[in-house]
């Protein structure tokens, strides 16, 4: 028996009017209509006594709401970020979940979307836009563009500059972060079902559920330090 090939580019599974459909893309968008579903159907019909599954999502999301408070320090700015953040902790979770399920590296649709650099990559690109389109709202145009662009001295515009590059090098890590640890672990995994088909591998698969809620947290407590950071006032 040969070991199942790893691949670091996402698979074609098929075609929908010529645009490409990869076997991460179909997981990240089954994974998307299940989550708005779950959550849909959980808060629907809202009691004052809720039932196991409102009681539960409410604690989760209470429990994600005080942890940005805690990261911003300001109420209004947890109120304005956390609709973004608490939807990028869930949903990346969430596929980063997908790599302990049976069958990965054996069925050629089922890969865990965080181990694919266009999706990670896709994912930060849309987090870090919808940020600054925040901070464009709340700052006004020109509070915004003098941060990147101030033409009073050589030094203001040597800073903005550098500033633009380290909002794209921000960007960039968040992608490289999340697909880096994923993509080792899916190939950990692997490798250790493969080889050892049973009680083995079961450390690994706890530890992946570890990192995959590390990396989630992580991912979503960046995008809110970075709205922090972006909405604040240049001075002088």
């Amino acid at each position: 028996m040969e070991i199942p090939e790893i691949s670091i580019s996402a698979e074609r599974i098929f075609e929908v009017f010529g645009f490409p459909i990869t076997n991460s893309f179909l997981m990240a968008l089954t994974t998307s209509f299940f989550l708005f579903f779950l959550f849909f159907f959980s808060f629907q019909k809202k009691k004052i006594i809720p039932n196991f599954f409102q009681n539960f999502f409410e604690w989760i999301l209470e429990t994600l709401f005080n942890y940005a408070d805690d990261i911003t320090g300001d109420r209004k700015k947890t109120l304005e970020i956390f609709p973004l953040a608490a939807t990028l902790f869930i949903f990346i979770f969430s596929v980063n979940l997908l790599e302990i399920l049976p069958g990965l590296g054996i069925f050629h649709f089922l890969r865990s979307p965080s181990s694919d650099l266009n999706f990670t990559l896709g994912l930060a690109i849309s987090a870090m836009i919808l940020v600054h389109i925040f901070a464009l709202k709340k700052l006004g145009f020109f509070n915004y563009f003098k941060k990147y662009l101030n033409l009073r001295n050589p030094i203001l515009f040597f800073v903005g500059i550098l500033e633009g590059l380290a909002e794209f090098v921000r960007t960039l890590s968040l992608a490289i972060r999340l697909f880096g640890n994923l993509l080792a672990g899916e190939i950990l995994l692997i490798i250790t079902a493969f080889l050892f088909a049973f009680l083995f591998p079961l450390p690994f698969l706890f530890l992946e559920i570890f990192v995959g809620f590390i990396q989630a947290l992580i991912f979503s407590s960046l995008i809110m330090i970075f709205y922090v950071v972006t909405t604040q006032k240049s001075e002088e």
